[in-house]
């Protein structure tokens, strides 16, 4: 073999070891995020001084005629790892996003279209056991009661979206894998701005969670396998849910 074909492989052999390392490093970064900054029990911000109490996992059906917004955190044994959202509206279907997730997706296109489920959407207890099968430890249900023109705004961008010349830019509920909470988040930043504040987008599911934690829930339902409990905050003052202190 001459000088020129020796050259050749070393050059063919590092363009290969360019685009692998294009490929390992951000994975590798990602890992280390998930391994360092991630190994923690279930919920971290639960604040400490919330009241609580027992509850009955039939005792979390939708109330009636009520508009309600549900952001739902699961957690596994090691780091949290999904995000998804439950729309109520009184007269029409609930809505259930599962950006990026596995509820439903060998269903038909039309009760599963660009990751929202439309016909016969899970109920709480319904989302719960899918969820157990794959062995996560805790679920957490953040909760906002909606007036009728709140739910009727979310709704019609959830089910429709928006495109670029929307007031607030294009939205698609059709989310990779791996982003479940950066499309929740956004959607609650851009969208949801007149029930709660959401100053950015969050990567991580407990990240966001922290945020909703200091937007007034009317409640926070966290599941485990035979223990459910409802959380219900003290009275917050401005200082308390102020998003700048949680948006680091």
């Amino acid at each position: 073999m001459g000088t020129g074909d020796h050259m050749q492989t070393r050059s063919e052999f590092a363009g290969k070891t360019e685009h692998i390392n294009s490929h390992f490093i951000p994975a590798l970064l990602l890992m280390i995020c998930l391994l360092v900054g991630c190994v923690h029990a279930p919920a971290p911000y639960r604040p400490g001084n919330w009241m609580n109490h027992g509850i009955d996992l039939k005792s979390v059906a939708d109330p009636p005629r009520q508009s309600l917004l549900q952001v739902i955190i699961v957690y596994g044994d090691l780091w949290s790892h999904h995000t998804a959202l439950r729309l109520v509206h009184p007269d029409r279907p609930v809505l259930f996003w599962d950006p990026g997730g596995g509820y439903g997706v060998d269903l038909p296109k039309d009760v599963r279209s660009k990751d929202l489920i439309r016909i016969n959407p899970p109920d709480l207890e319904t989302y719960l056991h899918h969820i157990w099968q794959h062995s996560s430890l805790e679920v957490e249900v953040f909760e906002w009661d909606l007036k009728p023109e709140e739910a009727r705004d979310l709704y019609d961008v959830l089910l429709n979206g928006t495109d670029k010349h929307h007031p607030a830019g294009r939205f698609t509920t059709t989310t990779i894998g791996l982003f479940c909470t950066v499309a929740v988040s956004d959607f609650l930043h851009r969208f949801a701005r007149k029930t709660l504040t959401v100053p950015r987008s969050f990567f991580l599911p407990e990240h966001l969670a922290r945020v909703l934690y200091t937007q007034s829930p009317k409640r926070v339902l966290a599941f485990r396998r035979g223990r459910q409990t409802a959380y219900f905050p003290p009275r917050i003052t401005s200082g308390d849910s102020n998003p700048s202190q949680i948006s680091r």
